[in-house]
């Protein structure tokens, strides 16, 4: 594997890795490790949630917040409130600085980043100070992104076992999951 200091999570569209994320960093949150980004909370088990309802949390301070514009239950699509969004970069910028964390993770290199926006500008500070990243890349930004990151990262399957070895090798510790339990390591969106 290599020493890339960034590990891109390549998926499918419409398939995002949320639980292998939330599963691999789990060990690491459970330490106490300093952590910073933000990764997506599932509300499909939630009663009275719609499909757009998006919730991010900031892993640094714990806080969650809703990303998507409030537009009713018979609303067809999702709209993300970029001024939210914009806010959770700046507070995710800040914890880099001054939470000292160990990694950094990127729920998704969207479309918001794939044209220079949301959490890009952290992505590379984090580079920059040496802290390690673990993003979620779908495919179809997958050029955008090879053109971002170039050769500081790696691309791997967005399995929890592939996350955990990854991270081992960062100095990271974790247990590893067991192959058995990949099947269940992403979430499938309308």
């Amino acid at each position: 594997m290599s020493d890339s200091l960034i590990a891109a999570l390549v998926y499918a569209d419409g398939v995002y890795p949320d639980r292998a994320i939330a599963r691999a960093i789990e060990p690491l949150r459970d330490r106490g490790i300093a952590l910073a980004g933000a990764i997506q909370i599932e509300t499909a088990d939630l009663p009275g949630r719609h499909p757009c309802d998006m919730l991010l949390e900031d892993l640094a301070s714990g806080d969650v917040v809703a990303i998507a514009d409030e537009r009713g239950k018979e609303a067809r699509g999702c709209r993300l409130d970029i001024g939210i969004l914009t806010e959770m970069a700046e507070a995710v910028a800040n914890s880099l600085q001054a939470d000292a964390p160990r990694l950094l993770v990127v729920n998704k290199f969207g479309k918001i980043e794939a044209d220079g926006g949301g959490l890009r500008e952290a992505i590379a500070e984090a580079v920059a100070l040496g802290i390690p990243v673990l993003v979620g890349v779908p495919a179809r930004n997958l050029d955008r992104w090879r053109a971002f990151a170039g050769p500081l990262a790696v691309e791997l399957p967005a399995e929890p076992s592939a996350i955990a070895r990854w991270l081992e090798a960062r100095g990271l510790p974790g247990s590893l999951v067991p192959r058995s339990a990949v099947t269940t390591s992403t979430t499938r969106r309308a």
